[in-house]
């Protein structure tokens, strides 16, 4: 496959302020001619992901799975009827919310406003007509999309209870509320196995920030725990530790372990999670570690384990109080971490 530096110079500037494509309708000038990207295609120098428009072979081969699925997206939505909305996995992908499996073989996007519903699918692209109402049509950078509430809910009706918890979570995290992923779910109830976008909506929590999170309370939620609460802070006079999921009642918490606090110094990492264990451990709290296998693959022996620990006499300790995510974070000064919707 050819590298990137084969391409001729004016070739790779389109590129770049293209974001990485080209379409050929606007390469087409008088110093210029289209006819030369279907010549550097054939060579298979340019690769084409929508009609008329193509990217560099080299960097979409350089991409993850989502990402590529990210670049098809956008190359098909650049030539889409004028009315076209990315929609479902689509719009989470360019909303940038968490993905989980493979991506869909292709882009798709949502035509609204006609009474007619069906759906017309080519090589790169599927495109669906159904009445959406307007509040659900928007954009991000530049591009066409629907809300991601109304995305989750769509998504939700033909998805496992995991892909619906992780991206319902991720919502209701971004917006800061549940409300209008619940208008959502009410405007896709009729559609096709519409009933099924409510158990997520319902059961999504504001404040889990990740997709281990949200494993972690399904199974929780599947084993018939009582319901914790999401990354509290805990402490005597002020917020000390935040923990992923605390029954403060039991004093009892839950924490997910993923790689990325590992990776960039990992002997600071672990020592640093010690140092908060013995914290932890003062305070009387006990805590469940578990990882994405274990929430995934083995549900039942974690809501096990927590439950074990529900079941027994608390260990005695002193007095604690508890704030919420973005009280004990503004307490200390903190971001919110929220990141926009845009």
């Amino acid at each position: 496959m050819p590298a990137a530096s084969s391409l001729p110079d004016d070739v790779r500037a389109a590129l770049v302020d293209g974001g990485g494509l080209i379409r050929a309708a606007d390469f087409d000038t008088a110093t210029r001619s289209r006819s030369r990207l279907h010549r550097l295609e054939r060579a298979g120098a340019l690769v084409s992901v929508a009609k008329g428009v193509y990217v560099d072979p080299a960097a979409l081969a350089a991409s993850d799975a989502w990402a590529a699925y990210r670049l098809r997206v956008r190359g098909f939505l650049t030539v889409a009827a004028p009315d076209s909305y990315a929609s479902d996995w689509s719009s989470i992908v360019l909303h940038d919310l968490p993905t989980i499996g493979r991506p869909p073989a292709v882009p798709n996007v949502i035509r609204p406003g006609s009474r007619v519903s069906g759906s017309n699918t080519t090589r790169h692209g599927r495109t669906r007509f159904a009445a959406v109402p307007d509040r659900w049509l928007g954009d991000t950078d530049g591009w066409a999309v629907v809300d991601p509430a109304f995305a989750v809910a769509d998504i939700a009706r033909h998805s496992d209870r995991l892909t619906g918890l992780v991206l319902a979570d991720a919502v209701a995290f971004r917006k800061r509320n549940r409300e209008e992923l619940a208008a959502a779910a009410a405007d896709v109830e009729r559609w096709r196995n519409g009933g099924r976008a409510a158990w997520p909506v319902r059961r999504c929590d504001t404040d889990v920030e990740s997709p281990l999170e949200s494993a972690g309370r399904l199974a929780f939620i599947q084993g018939g725990l009582p319901e914790s609460l999401s990354n509290v802070w805990v402490g005597d006079y002020v917020p000390e530790a935040r923990l992923d999921h605390y029954w403060p009642d039991f004093r009892v918490a839950a924490e997910g372990d993923g790689l990325g606090k590992y990776l960039k110094d990992p002997a600071a990492a672990i020592r640093k999670e010690k140092e908060r264990e013995w914290v932890l451990q003062e305070m009387g709290i006990r805590l469940v570690r578990y990882t994405w296998a274990t929430a995934t693959l083995s549900p039942d022996l974690l809501a096990g384990r927590v439950r074990e620990l529900l079941n027994s006499a608390s260990v005695s300790g002193r007095q604690l109080r508890t704030w919420p995510r973005d009280e004990g974070l503004a307490i200390l000064g903190l971001s919110s971490g929220r990141p926009p919707l845009r």
